[in-house]
């Protein structure tokens, strides 16, 4: 039997209320949940509902106003870039540096010798197949071919975590699939801790070993299910029944949560 692994974010009674002129804007309200060591978790939920806010407090980007974020079981206060990793829609690169230079851009920040943040560069480039283009800039890249060097900084302090929100979200569909693949590839190579925000259903079920889902504002997890699905993964299976059960699963708590905001007068939040 094999044992099972640790857990290595968790959230206990997370909350957050934001101050806009004089009335409060409750954004979460007692989240829960845990993550274990190497899985890949999606976080799924109608827009406005707080994923972002979630995803900076695990990062330690904002802090809670209740409960409180763990990571090794140590309360989250502040960044910890060595162990996590944060990755958001816009690659954000550094269009005056090249493909290269902004894979070392962390570890130069981190006083990494040049040395070495060269042959750390070289082995990410490596890993998300783009060596040949090492010494281009952003603007001669492709918008996947972008995500992918955003993915490979990203890896490049080697962090335990990474937090990924809606990273393909700007993406057309076939280079959104195509990511999807190349991020399952890496993260099984890699063994990393993946929590991955995302609107797509699909692309949810397709990456995941469990998917949270979030209820409209105050955001609250209203359900977790486990994909249960074979790995490795290929599209084939989103067609099958087991793939239509789980989505439909997941399609029936935003649509009940819809119901229930939409009698609260609050189904446009």
């Amino acid at each position: 039997m094999t044992a099972a692994r640790p857990i290595v974010i968790e959230t206990r009674g997370l909350g957050k209320v934001f101050s806009v002129d004089r009335a409060p804007i409750v954004a979460l309200e007692d989240i829960s949940f845990a993550v274990r060591e190497g899985s890949f978790v999606s976080l799924v939920g109608p827009s406005g509902c707080g994923k972002s806010t979630l995803l900076q407090m695990l990062a330690g980007l904002v802090p809670s106003t209740a409960g409180e974020v763990l990571v090794d079981g140590l309360v989250v206060r502040k960044p910890a870039p060595d162990k996590i990793s944060v990755m958001f829609q816009d690659a954000t690169l550094l269009p005056w540096k090249r493909v290269s230079e902004n894979i070392e851009f962390p570890l130069e920040i981190r006083g990494v010798k040049a040395a070495e943040r060269r042959e750390r560069a070289a082995a990410m480039l490596s890993l998300v197949g783009l060596t040949e283009f090492a010494a281009r800039y952003s603007h001669e890249l492709s918008g996947g071919m972008r995500q992918r060097v955003s993915i490979a900084r990203a890896l490049a302090p080697d962090p335990r975590i990474m937090l990924m929100d809606e990273p393909f979200g700007a993406l057309d569909e076939q280079t959104r699939i195509k990511m999807g693949h190349e991020l399952l590839r890496i993260w099984s190579k890699t063994g990393k801790t993946i929590f991955f925000i995302t609107h797509s259903l699909t692309e949810a079920l397709f990456l995941s070993d469990v998917v949270l889902v979030m209820s409209h504002r105050p955001g609250h997890i209203v359900g977790v299910i486990d994909a249960q699905l074979p790995r490795p993964r290929t599209y084939d299976i989103i067609g099958s029944a087991e793939f239509g059960a789980a989505r439909n699963r997941i399609w029936k708590l935003i649509s009940q949560d819809d119901d229930e905001a939409g009698a609260n007068g609050m189904a446009s939040l």
